[in-house]
């Protein structure tokens, strides 16, 4: 999966130009920053205090992800969001396209009942090549089958912390991988999601390393 970082191709983070260019991504996710405010979940890399009602909401975006069929990775800038996005994905019917990094944690699992959701952090587990078995077993332990997988930054991601997590079935996501020479690198490993603001890159790299694939 290429995921479109918030503000891809220059288009401004989290702005409504961002989401009228979603068909030229070619990506299959898109990307937003999600904060609450009293009862209203508005987009938003920093807190608003002031000025959140003048913000797209996560209404706006759900419907340009529904319109477009892409999947959305709410990217939660404060604990305790993950019922109450899902309660709105529910009403808009779009919870087959809802994605969750940031603030979401293993002890969420009671609450996330939709969705797909890449873990940024876990107590106690740095994300080094020794924990990943460890890391497994935290994730397994949960019995909840939202937990996806690790959402690393590309710092973490070395070509050691990759394989031992292949050998050991622990799903990647990784961002915001920007450089040609790292896209390069990292798509042909195979993570299950990288997010870039070249989208468009990436996608290309993936289309000719699947290509190379079946002409051998």
């Amino acid at each position: 999966m290429i995921t479109a970082h918030g503000g891809a191709l220059g288009t401004g983070r989290n702005s409504k130009t961002y989401f009228e260019n979603i068909s030229t991504f070619k990506a299959d996710a898109i990307e937003v920053d999600v904060h609450r405010r009293g009862g209203l979940l508005y987009l938003s890399h920093l807190p608003a205090l002031f000025t959140y009602r003048k913000k797209i909401t996560l209404a706006q975006a759900f419907a340009f992800a529904k319109k477009n069929r892409v999947k959305i990775n709410c990217d939660l800038k404060g604990r305790g969001l993950v019922a109450d996005v899902i309660k709105l994905a529910r009403e808009m019917e779009v919870t087959d396209l809802l994605i969750f990094t940031g603030s979401v944690r293993l002890t969420d699992s009671d609450v996330l009942t939709e969705g797909e959701a890449w873990v940024n952090r876990i107590k106690g587990l740095p994300y080094i090549t020794k924990n990943v078995e460890k890391i497994k077993k935290a994730i397994e332990d949960t019995k909840n089958p939202h937990f996806a997988g690790l959402n690393i930054n590309k710092v973490y991601a070395t070509d050691g912390f990759l394989e031992e997590c292949k050998r050991c079935g622990v799903k990647l996501s990784i961002f915001t991988v920007d450089s040609y020479r790292e896209l390069k690198r990292l798509v042909p490993m195979e993570p299950a999601n990288i997010t870039t603001n070249y989208p468009v890159v990436a996608s290309t790299i993936r289309f000719e390393t699947l290509a190379a694939k079946e002409n051998k």
